[in-house]
């Protein structure tokens, strides 16, 4: 019997005690058997040594399941006192970082990477945690699998899966790659949908390299990252608390040397000078090239581009100053960071008196749209369809994405570009593909 099948720890404990003072006996019984030279070990004398050493790491085990089932006890029953006392912790570490800041100290983060916060300590996590370190409940029958993903996604709504809790000891379907998981493998977004550990994983990576899906989201809702630190390796954890400081600066600073371009953090920036730690290059905060003397010296490859942008009539963004196309559809834009603006003034959207839409893009958006389905050989009937399409994108332009059509087949995602070689996802209203991510994380 293994000794991990023991429920009484302290049972287990004692006889593995047992188990290794009768080994250390028969060792020191077996020493003056035999005639083996001074300083080697017999057979017997191994194999009982590596026996008592493989024991001793078992009682090292069943010591720390003692204390891991005392602090998930200690956790449970004195709960409210231990997230008084942390939340004390962090009132008192944010009154130190004020501190520095008014004092001009440069304030470190004392948050330890693994840790997950006092607010999302609740009953939930606690069970996930208890089944992770200190016993696995039994779990009910699997998920049936046969279920269509179709069906699955057309039929739920945020609304209905933020109802949805999974019990303890349940299954749960990740969001994102559709495979069931045990209920303390998964961790759940605010709107209720549940993601595996890679998944969830993967999507924190994507969010560092694409401004587009930061910070991560679901159903349009913020993912914390203290909500889901138990599914976060720490590695990952410190990477995105560094992206975050980044993406989170307004007017960002990168190292001017173009084998480096490390982001500069506001700390390392003095008399609008930023020092690279990584180089050792200074950057000027103002032109973003190489410090220099005197006053900041004309941009001239910015400037080429700016007026390229001007002859072709494309738009910045107002938030973080973008350059952006628009080739087809109405003239609400909205870019990878997040920001709203109307493509024709660049103000925010709503803002302005401008028209929502170029009839030429939104007949090519509409065209676009008719040549996804088969070639209809009635041409009545093909400019009727561009036509109702057209009326279509005039009237329901602003679209909230909330209804969802599941298409078979191969096609390509409009918001990631990828591939999708059998199903993809089409908007009722507006009419935009895309796949099971972008849908859930993107839009």
């Amino acid at each position: 019997m293994e000794v991990f099948d023991f429920q009484d720890e302290e049972l287990a404990a004692a006889i593995i005690q047992c188990q290794i003072s009768d080994g250390l006996e028969l060792f020191e019984t077996l020493k003056g058997k035999g005639k083996m030279p001074e300083g080697q070990l017999s057979d017997a004398q191994v194999a009982i040594q590596l026996y008592t050493e493989d024991l001793k790491r078992n009682a090292a085990i069943v010591s720390d399941r003692q204390m891991t089932r005392s602090i998930a006890h200690a956790c449970q029953t004195d709960g409210e006192v231990l997230i008084e006392v942390l939340s004390q912790e962090q009132g008192a570490a944010s009154d130190r970082e004020a501190a520095c800041r008014l004092g001009g100290v440069a304030a470190h983060a004392t948050v330890d990477p693994w840790t997950v916060g006092s607010e999302f300590l609740n009953d939930e996590m606690l069970d996930k945690m208890k089944a992770l370190y200190v016993s696995v409940p039994v779990e009910s029958p699997e998920i049936d699998d046969e279920q269509a993903v179709a069906d699955c996604e057309e039929s739920e709504s945020s609304s209905w899966a933020a109802l949805r809790k999974p019990k303890s000891g349940s299954s749960v379907r990740c969001t994102a790659c559709q495979d069931n998981f045990r209920f303390y493998d998964a961790a759940r977004a605010p709107c209720g949908h549940e993601y595996c550990r890679d998944c969830l994983r993967d999507l924190f990576r994507a969010s560092m390299t694409d401004d587009s899906l930061f910070p991560p989201k679901c159903c349009r809702q913020t993912i914390p990252a203290g909500l889901v630190r138990l599914f976060l390796t720490g590695d990952l954890f410190r990477q995105y608390e560094a992206k975050k400081i980044e993406y989170e600066t307004p007017d960002r600073t990168y190292c001017s040397n173009g084998l480096c371009s490390t982001f500069i953090q506001a700390e390392n920036i003095a008399n609008e000078k930023a020092t690279c730690l990584a180089c050792k290059r200074v950057t000027c905060t103002m032109c973003k090239a190489e410090a220099h003397t005197g006053d900041c010296p004309a941009d001239t490859t910015l400037q080429l581009l700016l007026d390229t942008a001007h002859e072709n009539g494309w738009q910045r963004c107002h938030a973080c100053r973008r350059l952006v196309e628009l080739d087809m559809g109405c003239n609400h834009i909205t870019c990878f960071c997040g920001a709203q603006f109307c493509y024709i003034c660049a103000r925010p959207w709503k803002n302005c008196q401008c028209e929502q839409w170029n009839e030429d893009r939104l007949l090519a958006r509409a065209n676009q749209v008719v040549a996804r389905e088969p070639v209809r050989v009635n041409p009545v009937a093909q400019r009727a369809r561009v036509a109702a399409v057209t009326h279509n994108l005039r009237t329901r332009h602003n679209c909230d994405h909330e209804r969802w059509n599941y298409v078979r087949g191969q096609h390509r995602c409009e918001e990631c570009y990828d591939t999708l070689p059998s199903y993809i996802f089409e908007c009722q209203q507006c009419n935009v593909q895309a796949c099971n991510r972008c849908r859930r994380n993107r839009l």
